[in-house]
């Protein structure tokens, strides 16, 4: 069966790392493909292909929309179906809870939701982070805050997860997570969908 894979986690976690190596995980049966989400946040330089950003208002054929900080995100579901039905895995970034439990819910048993965790938030760290990647001290601490509230949000609705990675150590130990989750994912050849 295939499965939409869900990401969660704060800034700085490693979820655009994970992306990386659940596509370079791609074999047989598993073709992941990453759906971008639409942003009304500015586009900043570390944005990766997973994330549309800058958009004065997300577009109209955006269904799935959440609200986080005075910013909104939205995904096309339909893009969504439309890699199901090639035989593909899509994978999404999704910070808000009740976005993870949308999906989980219109789409029934097809999902496997992930957080990726790699500390409890820090302050230091945070700013130390966005030092790096040119962020502004009100950024840092906006961010830092988000953090938070995601940690709580997360131990909150712990059920919604079906696995947690554990990103505090080498990226490979990371990549051995994800491995092991693609593993874990069964591949049912009479889908439907499933690419010939």
């Amino acid at each position: 069966m295939l499965k939409v894979i869900t990401l969660t986690g704060p800034s700085g976690s490693g979820k655009s790392t994970a992306i990386r190596y659940f596509l370079n995980n791609a074999k047989k049966k598993f073709f992941p493909k990453v759906i971008a989400k639409y942003s009304t946040r500015l586009k900043r330089n570390e944005d990766g292909f997973e994330i549309k950003a800058g958009y004065h208002t997300l577009p109209e054929n955006c269904d799935l929309v959440y609200e986080q900080y005075g910013v909104r995100y939205g995904l096309v579901l339909q893009e969504i179906y439309d890699s199901l039905s090639k035989g593909e895995s899509p994978i999404v970034i999704l910070n808000d809870v009740r976005a993870v439990e949308d999906i989980r819910s219109l789409l029934n048993g097809l999902v496997k939701s992930i957080f990726i965790y790699r500390s409890d938030p820090n302050i230091k760290q945070t700013k130390s982070l966005a030092k790096k990647r040119g962020i502004d001290i009100v950024e840092a601490d906006r961010r830092h805050q988000k953090a938070m509230a995601i940690y709580r949000i997360y131990i909150e609705n712990i059920h919604l997860f079906d696995h947690v990675i554990i990103n505090r150590y080498t990226r490979r130990e990371l990549s051995t997570q994800v491995k092991k989750i693609v593993s874990s994912i069964k591949f049912d050849k009479h889908w439907p969908l499933q690419r010939k």
